[in-house]
Formats: C-alpha cells, structure tokens, sequence
C-alpha cells in the first residue's frame, strides 16, 4: 500500500523598487490525501515566508521552504518525494527558477527513497528543505506581478 500527500506550495509577490524591499510571501499550503490514514503528516516551518528583493542583484534573494515529514514507528520503510510541478512567472512571462532540496538541485524530480533521519518511541521524522533560486529581475518603472507554485507528492515506501 502507498500512502501519498500532496503539497502545493503558491508564492505572489511584486517586484517595483529603488533599494532593497521586502515583501510577505504568503505561502499556501494544500495537503490531499487519497485515504484517511494517519501513517504520514508534513508540517511546514512557516505560515508565512519573505521574499526579499535585492537592487544591487537585480533578482530575489534565495527562497528557502522548509518542512518536516513524520510516520508513526509502526510504518515500514522509507519515504519518496517527488517534483510534481514547478511553475513561476512575472506579467504573466514565465521564469526559471532553480530548485535545491536539501541543498542539492534537482536534476529529475525524484528523490530515491529517503530514511527518516530522527526517531522517538512514537513517530520518526525528517526536515527537508525546498529552495528557490531565482533569476536576474530587472526593475521596470512599472509594477511587476511575479507569482509561482510548487507541487511536492510525498509517499511512504512500505
């Protein structure tokens, strides 16, 4: 049996400045699960996020999101996560955003199967880390709208 979670992670922000601005970041979080089990929970750090936006570097500074996976001990093996969607844009022109979790840049979207990394009598966990590495943004006189989303698909391997 698979037991899968999905994240939806939505970014909305705008970029038109002389100096460093910074901005909220409301980070969204939808989790869908395709049973009512309890055998997988994820938590992310914040409520809210900050994207700063550098004039000397012309872009956003790093982005970083991160979140803790948890399962009871009972529960089996490892776990998988997985890149379902990455989708960034600024007046509606899309953007590539580099993708770090825990670091290292996903090269597919997969991660292979991961070992919880802490454990009480109770549950195991791990805390990951999703980071966003954006690209030159030039400054306009106008107003830009930049916004962005990031799917995760977190399962259990049994």
């Amino acid at each position: 049996m698979k037991l899968i979670l999905l994240i939806c992670l939505l970014a909305l922000f705008t970029v038109s400045a002389d100096a460093v601005v910074t901005k909220n970041v409301s980070v969204k979080v939808n989790i869908f699960k395709n049973s009512n089990s309890a055998e997988l929970f994820i938590e992310a750090d914040h409520d809210m996020y900050t994207a700063i936006y550098s004039a000397e570097k012309e872009s956003f500074l790093d982005l970083n999101m991160g979140f803790t996976l948890s399962s009871p001990v009972s529960s089996t093996g490892g776990y998988k996560i997985e890149l379902m969607g990455s989708e960034h844009q600024c007046d509606s022109k899309p953007i590539d955003v580099d993708i770090l979790f825990d670091d290292i840049k996903l090269d597919n979207d997969l991660t292979g199967e991961l070992s919880f990394q802490d454990s009480d009598d109770d549950i195991r966990s791990s805390w990951h880390q999703f980071t966003l590495i954006y690209p030159d943004l030039l400054q306009t006189d106008n107003s830009q709208q930049c916004s962005g989303s990031l799917n995760i698909l977190a399962s259990l391997v049994l």
